[in-house]
């Protein structure tokens, strides 16, 4: 290419360039501008991400899990007739209220005798009603179970057989190795009722055998 073709190329481009800065000129500065506008408004949101995942998980949710707790039942020994008006043992269930304690609450029940719904299906109890209970105490593997002494009173043998295994039966469904005493107005029980039935301590289902 010849010097004078260089030239004349070089003039062209100067005029194209005061040309265009002459038309859009202002145009050109706007979008510069925009362009750093831009640039910053794209710090800011990468900013505010920051801030949004620095929040705790358990703020946004606000939810806590819900515990849940099976409900528990005891048994009670009862007594009641069979279809050949031959004593039985009835065993009845009664759910335990939250907070109780299991075997407090399954000797208060044994004490209170059946309810009117049990009563109508025929059972009854051969617990004298006005024994008390003067306390329980549970140490290790041993649980001595305090009755007022009205516990022994009325009745014959049988009806203080038939008292004894009532205790002795829901006291060993309610309980896991564990040896249960019976104490009556706070001494250790070896004879019981006015016959004197001997009673084999701790207790299980041959107590009462001679």
């Amino acid at each position: 290419m010849s010097n004078f073709s260089k030239i004349v190329i070089i003039i062209l481009l100067v005029l194209s360039f005061f040309f265009i800065k002459e038309k859009y000129g202002n145009n050109i500065n706007n979008i510069f501008s925009g362009l750093k506008n831009i640039k910053h408004t794209e710090v800011t949101v990468k900013d505010s991400e920051k801030e949004v995942v620095k929040q705790p998980v358990e703020v946004i949710s606000g939810k806590k899990p819900v515990e849940s707790k099976e409900k528990e039942y005891v048994s009670i020994y009862f007594l009641a007739l069979d279809s050949n008006d031959n004593g039985i043992y009835k065993k009845v269930q009664r759910e335990v209220p939250k907070g109780e304690n299991k075997f407090e609450f399954v000797i208060k029940e044994l004490l209170k005798g059946p309810n009117l719904v049990e009563k109508s299906l025929g059972a009854y109890s051969e617990i004298p009603a006005s024994t008390k209970l003067l306390g329980i105490k549970q140490t290790g593997n041993k649980i001595i179970i305090d009755f007022s002494s009205d516990f022994q009173y009325g009745g014959g043998t049988d009806s203080i057989y038939s008292r004894m295994m009532q205790l002795i039966k829901t006291s060993l469904a309610n309980t896991e190795n564990k040896k249960i005493y019976l104490y009556l107005d706070g001494k250790q029980v070896n004879f019981i009722g006015g016959e004197g039935i001997m009673i084999t301590q701790p207790l299980n289902e041959k107590s009462l055998e001679v």
